[in-house]
This record gives structure tokens, sequence and C-alpha cells, in this order.
């Protein structure tokens, strides 16, 4: 393919300068800037290892495409493991949320070193696959039953979490991958001596998005009553809104024993949409009959509620939104699309969102798709 001169010298500045800037940039910053004009993005946890027909099966049920995706692994599981489900993730342009979970080590084992061979690998892998994601780490640690909890422990303190968490991303720093964020997560209630909201806070440069769990446990168990979202959820949010960061509910989901399940999805779109809760930009469901049944649909009438909540003010549409160009779904369009599509083209192995990729719209992957990325790059 023939490039004028003008153009390629365009083309290989931006590529340097983007190199550059993948290479140094650090996601965490305390000047994150809030859209309070949002749009919400709605996700859900589908089950321990999403497929393209699980999540096609649930878009289908809520009649909407899924925004995220949440995940949960241990510290026993490689890449190589979850890269199947992550593909599916992506294929379907939904962004993975990694809950990443460290059973039976203290925050003082990993502050100390004893899984950074695992950690660098990781870190490795997720800049090598080159995808946007968010990363969920030792999320609920203002409770009492995690390895990693402050609440009630003989082990870990404020302090030990703190360092535990900025080891990791530390780590992932080094490695260059900069295409995570870093979710720092807590329940809506803390639980246990020693735990708060923001006692283990791991700092404004270590922290993308803070986001919240919480469920109405209706009256499902012997200690729970039926609470609204607010309930659950305003003490929390209004002790974290004060850093200003993007904010997230990650998990909740409410029971149906008790009241009102419909009404209950009703009444906690209608809180996440308002101004009191205007720094939440993502909610998450979790979509499982666990301790109780959680799903969206434990009944018709629940499955309606959520479905008219969440299409509220629009069509519903199950149909993943295509970013012609996106190449690596980073979510803009720059020379490392650029360099993904070539590498694409040469190799067929290598991983990209095919769908952004056709351009030029003749359903098939060649120069020609090289060629319009390129004038849209460098218009």
């Amino acid at each position: 393919m023939r490039i004028r001169l003008k153009g390629f010298l365009q083309l290989a500045s931006m590529v340097i300068v983007t190199l550059i800037m993948f290479g140094n940039v650090q996601v965490a910053s305390a000047s994150t800037e809030i859209q309070n004009n949002r749009e919400l993005q709605y996700g859900a946890w589908i089950g321990s290892w999403p497929t393209a027909q699980g999540l096609t099966d649930f878009q289908n049920l809520q009649q909407r495409h899924l925004d995220v995706v949440n995940m949960f692994i241990d510290w026993n599981t490689d890449f190589d493991h979850i890269k199947p489900n992550f593909d599916a993730i992506y294929a379907n342009n939904s962004i993975a949320s990694l809950t990443w979970e460290a059973h039976g080590l203290s925050n003082a084992d990993i502050r100390d070193g004893k899984k950074d061979n695992y950690i660098r690998q990781m870190a490795k892998d997720i800049k090598a696959y080159n995808k946007r994601m968010i990363i969920r780490l030792f999320h609920e640690a203002n409770g009492n039953w995690y390895a990693w909890a402050v609440g009630d422990s003989k082990i870990n303190t404020n302090e030990t979490y703190v360092a535990a968490f900025r080891h990791v991303v530390d780590i992932f720093r080094q490695e260059g991958a900069a295409n995570v964020k870093w979710d720092f997560n807590v329940n809506a209630s803390s639980v246990g001596q020693g735990a708060s909201y923001l006692g283990h806070y791991p700092g404004d440069d270590y922290v993308d998005i803070i986001s919240i769990d919480g469920y109405n446990w209706g009256t499902t168990q012997s200690w729970s009553s039926w609470q609204s979202f607010d309930q659950i959820f305003s003490q929390a949010y209004n002790a974290l809104k004060i850093k200003n960061k993007p904010m997230a509910i990650s998990e909740f989901s409410s029971a149906e024993k008790g009241g009102d399940k419909a009404k209950w999805y009703e009444d906690a779109f209608n809180n996440i949409r308002s101004e009191k809760y205007n720094l939440i930009n993502t909610v998450v469901c979790f979509n499982e009959n666990k301790e109780t049944d959680w799903r969206i649909n434990s009944s018709e009438s629940a499955l309606e509620a959520f479905k008219k909540a969440i299409n509220l003010g629009k069509s519903s549409n199950v149909e993943p939104e295509v970013r012609l160009g996106d190449v690596n779904d980073d979510g803009s369009k720059d020379a490392m699309d650029y360099i993904a599509l070539q590498k694409y083209i040469m190799d067929s192995s290598n991983t990209i969102n095919t769908k952004n990729a056709d351009i030029n719209g003749d359903n098939r992957i060649n120069t020609g798709d090289l060629f319009v990325l390129k004038k849209l790059i460098l218009e």
C-alpha cells in the first residue's frame, strides 16, 4: 500500500507519541473529571466463566446490551485460563471487570512479595492483551469475611491493606499495564471492629473508581428486614463521595421475600439517576440464585420492572455498540489501533475487535480497512 510521505510522517509521529504515553502514563489520578450529565453503564455477574452464548442469553433476557461483565478469579488462576472468557466479553463490545480475590493470603503476605511472580506475570499478560479493563482488587475489605478484610482481623490493618493494594498497582505500572483501571470497593455496611469506609483507602493516585456492593436481603434471614436502595447505599455513598471519583454500584440486587421486588428496582433506579447519587455512572447486578434468588428474573414482575428501568428513555437494544476504528477496544481511535490492525492483517491470531475493524464495511478485514483507518486518525 502506498502512503504519501507527509501522511506517513504524521502517522509515525503519532505512533511515537502514543507509545511514549502508554509507556509512562499512570491511570489513577487525583483530578478525575466527573460527568454529571451521565448516561449509565449497565453490567452483570452472569456466572463464573462468561461465554458468548451466556452473554447473548442475558442480553436477550434484559433486552439491553451489557456494557460491563463482572468476573471473579482467585490468585491461583492464570491469564490463559480466563482468556477465552475475556475474548467472549470483548467480542461482545463489553468491558471486563475482574474481581481479583487473594484467598488464603494476608495483606502482609502480598505487601512483602510472596506472590510477586504471579502478580507480575498477570500484569504482563494483561498489558499484552491490550484491552481496557477494570480490576476490583481486594473487594469488601470493610467486612470480616475475606482473608484481606480489615474488620475483626488480628492480622490485617488499614495500613497493611493500603500497602498491599499499592504494591499490586505498582507492579502493574512497572510492567506498563496502563490499560487497567483500579476499583476500590467497599461493602455498603462496615462490619467488624476496625472496619470503615475510608480507613483503608489506598490514595487518590492508586484509585480510578470507587464502588459499593449492597443487597436487600428482605426477610430471608433471621437478622434481616426489607430495606430500600437508599437505606442500603446512602451511608457508604455519602462517606465516599468526598473523593470525587467516578463511582459504581458493582454488586446489587433484592430478595423477593418481605416486600415488592419490582417496586424495589423502580425505586433503586430512580435514586441512582437522581442528583443525590450523581457520581454513579455504572450499575452491575448480581444475577444468581444463591443465598436467595438474586436474579433479575426471580419473578415475572421483577424482570419487567428491571427491563423498564434500564431501558428508560430509549428503545431496547441488545446489539453491542460498534465503534469503527477502535480496533483495540481502548475507547479511542489512534495509532495503537493502526498498529493492532496491521498486526492482525499480517497474522490473524492477534486479538482485535473484528466488528470495529471492518471500517470500510465490506465484511472483510484487509488493507482497505487499514487505509480508511489511517485517514480517520489523520483527520
